[in-house]
């Protein structure tokens, strides 16, 4: 059913990077040191009462919650996913996960409020939460994106590399990549576009171990494009090949929003049926309007990338972007203790 990679380099091209998985012990602290070291804010959040079908909070079978934080709508910016698990008090770091780089206005300041809350700090990069690091460098003026690139650890340069250039259609963007500086020379920073959040791959000469922990990745392409994509993982042969964690899936996505938002079920058009003969008709089609396509894949480090249709995931979470919503704390505490009530807000799908 799928189309020929190629046909898709430039729609491949067009794709973004949305937010990286991490897990919080504690959904307090965490956003807590979110808003006073980084200024960030929560852009959303939901509880599931069910473990995600994609394990979007891990290989955890319990009921959990997301929160999404950043500094503005998930349609026009990067952002930070924070999947807390009922039941789960401690995560085991891992090896790859380096480190996050975010951009602020004075990196001094920022580190000294970093260590009034107690946290660790070496050079210019700050243990949070749960062990995640992230370094504070200096906001460019010309740059609007706040978050500067990912971090993560491989066994060879060249095999991640080609990962990313030959399936995902990424370019090695590392020439003139300024917040890379002072960084070791092992490095490779691959990216769509240097105003996005690029992977900046550090070589570690072994596989690092990978925990629940690291998380995952997001990537957001056309639906037509995302599809070429995992061809291209399902075809591929060899060590730069990656594999596939979650088969390609469709969720109808605008009837859950409108389920969260207490309004009436609307019928789902063209039907799953309608929808899967076009697709057969023509397989080169995007999923149909209010479908969102989800796919998850691993990379040839491990590192898990859950896979978008931009069609409608840009639209999904534009409708549940809530900056001024509140978190029921009180309800968490009851949930925490056992005594879970159904949940005060809910997706169905996991995104």
């Amino acid at each position: 059913l799928m189309i020929q990679p190629d046909d898709c380099r430039e729609l491949i091209g067009s794709g973004r990077p949305v937010h990286w998985v991490i897990r919080t012990s504690d959904l307090k602290v965490t956003l807590d040191f979110m808003s006073a070291v980084f200024e960030m804010k929560v852009l959303r959040h939901e509880e599931y009462d069910k473990a995600c079908a994609i394990t979007c909070n891990g290989a955890y079978n319990m009921p959990w919650s997301k929160t999404m934080v950043g500094y503005g709508p998930e349609d026009q910016g990067y952002c930070l996913e924070l999947t807390y698990n009922y039941g789960i008090s401690f995560y085991e770091p891992g090896e790859g996960l380096a480190h996050i780089a975010i951009g602020v206005d004075d990196p001094a300041a920022t580190l000294e409020v970093a260590r009034g809350l107690g946290c660790s700090i070496q050079g210019d990069v700050i243990t949070g939460p749960d062990g995640y690091r992230f370094r504070a460098v200096r906001q460019q003026p010309d740059r609007q994106e706040r978050f500067q690139y990912i971090a993560l650890r491989v066994a060879d340069l060249n095999q991640a590399s080609e990962f990313y250039i030959n399936i995902l259609g990424m370019s090695d963007i590392t020439e003139g990549f300024a917040a890379a500086q002072g960084l070791p020379q092992q490095v490779r920073v691959m990216g769509w576009d240097l105003a996005q959040v690029p992977m900046l791959l550090l070589g570690s000469f072994e596989r690092p171990i990978h925990e629940q922990w690291e998380g995952r990745n997001a990537l957001c392409v056309p639906g037509r494009a995302m599809r070429a994509v995992y061809k291209n993982i399902l075809e591929a042969k060899g060590s730069t090949s990656g594999a596939v964690l979650h088969p390609i899936r469709e969720f109808n996505e605008m009837p859950s929003l409108r389920r969260m938002r207490g309004l009436p079920p609307m019928p789902c058009e063209p039907s799953p049926e309608d929808q899967l003969r076009a697709l057969r008709a023509d397989p080169s089609s995007a999923p149909a309007s209010g479908t969102l396509a989800v796919a998850v894949v691993t990379d040839v480090d491990g590192y898990e990338i859950c896979l978008v249709s931009s069609e409608t995931y840009d639209r999904a979470v534009s409708k549940a972007y809530d900056p001024e919503g509140t978190i029921d704390w009180a309800w968490r505490e009851a949930a925490q203790a056992g005594n879970r009530a159904p949940s005060p807000q809910n997706m169905l799908a996991c995104t």
